[in-house]
């Protein structure tokens, strides 16, 4: 096989991916460090297309310049890995150090005493450090949505390092030709695997932004863009879920469905934006006093509403009385102006022959119902006020 010949096909696959990492790139404009994994490309690119041109152009420019943007198309990469999972900067420290080394290597090895051996013992070291520390970050990942997609990039350089072992062991024992383009069929199939595996890792890279965005259109359609709380969709769903586990443990399960007294006058006489604030502080107030396996949404305009899952009535009227004293302590700030809110609460546990978050629900809003029409639900003001607890006595009888 024909050294020269497999790099100008590698040059090509090289094209290629480039092409098709910069139209990702474009397509996934929001998604952090992929034009880094762009650069990669271009970097790996320009340097196989150095080493293709051996002998057309100075030794120079295609020993040491092909390699050293070669390495510093790994640096790119772990950038770009490092900035995607929002990880500390010092993940790549290491990358920069061995870009360094090869500096150092490529212009004693490579240009000041020629020697093609040490030469290529020396890359093939440091790539494979190099892919070895991105594999080892890759594989310390845990976000559950991205964990196939990792697994896969992580295997494929890690099989790139292997490889590099492999010929730094076979340049090791059998040494190489002066001029790198008259190698034999071993360092051949090194460039084989190297452009299989290439292409591996950046297919693994397209899963893994395409996975990315997946988490984050789920992540929008089941949050409140508001408060950051599950959603009315969010909330079903779940509900649903731990609705079948309590009915098979025979656990109790109860709710809370609470809202704002007199928001509408919140918004006509300060504006929407202190209404958000007001919505935002309730939401805090009513997220901090939850245990961490309750479920928290927001299922309407200024209307919330919590799972309280193995809970039963007695010990929701708990909650409720918890989560009364937080809302009713609580400052609402906007634009130099501080206010009081008042809330109403309506509370219900499920009991057969319910067996649906909905008629769940329905219970709940038939309590605060009576609530509502049982007590007197005043107009916020700036003035200091005390917020009642507004759940209907007979719901907890």
């Amino acid at each position: 096989m024909d050294i020269h010949t497999l790099h100008v096909e590698h040059v090509v696959l090289l094209a290629l991916y480039t092409v098709i990492t910069v139209a990702n790139s474009s397509l996934y404009k929001g998604v952090k460090g992929i034009h880094w994994f762009s650069l990669y490309n271009l970097a790996a690119f320009l340097g196989a297309v150095s080493v293709a041109l051996r002998g057309h152009i100075p030794d120079f420019l295609s020993i040491v310049i092909g390699n050293l943007l070669v390495v510093s198309g790994y640096l790119f990469f772990s950038i770009s890995l490092t900035e995607f999972f929002g990880s500390r900067k010092r993940s790549y420290y290491l990358q920069s150090v061995l870009c360094l080394i090869a500096v150092v290597a490529m212009l004693q090895y490579g240009w000041l005493h020629n020697d093609t051996p040490k030469r290529l013992i020396a890359y093939s070291f440091i790539l494979g450090c190099q892919q070895a520390q991105i594999a080892i970050f890759l594989l310390r990942r845990k976000r559950a949505a991205l964990r196939v997609p990792s697994l896969s990039m992580a295997f494929m350089l890690s099989c790139l390092a292997l490889a590099n072992l492999v010929r730094i062991v076979g340049v090791a024992t059998h040494g190489a030709p002066h001029n790198y383009l008259n190698g034999g069929t071993f360092l051949a199939w090194v460039i084989i695997v190297n452009s299989g595996l290439q292409c591996g890792a950046i297919v693994s890279y397209v899963w893994m932004t395409a996975a990315h965005l997946r988490e984050d259109l789920e992540v929008q359609a089941s949050t409140d863009p508001l408060t950051g709380m599950l959603n009315r969709r969010a909330i079903e769903v779940a509900a649903g879920q731990q609705i079948l586990a309590c009915n098979r443990s025979g656990a109790p399960i109860s709710a809370i469905l609470l809202d704002l007294d007199g928001f509408k006058q919140i918004n006509d006489t300060f504006g929407h934006h202190c209404g958000d604030a007001t919505l935002l502080t309730v939401a805090s107030c009513l997220q901090n006093g939850l245990r961490p396996r309750d479920l928290l949404a927001r299922v309407g305009g200024d209307e919330f509403a919590i799972l309280l899952p193995d809970t039963s009535l007695e010990a929701a009227a708990a909650i409720v009385v918890q989560l009364h004293a937080s809302v009713a302590r609580a400052n609402v700030l906007y634009d130099q102006v501080t206010s009081k809110i008042t809330a109403s609460f309506g509370v219900a546990q499920l009991q057969p022959p319910d067996t649906t978050w909905e008629q769940l629900l329905k219970s709940c809003d038939k309590s605060l119902y009576e609530a509502k029409r049982s007590h007197y639900a005043s107009s916020p003001s700036l003035s200091r006020r005390t917020s009642s607890l507004n759940f209907a006595d007979a719901e907890l009888s």
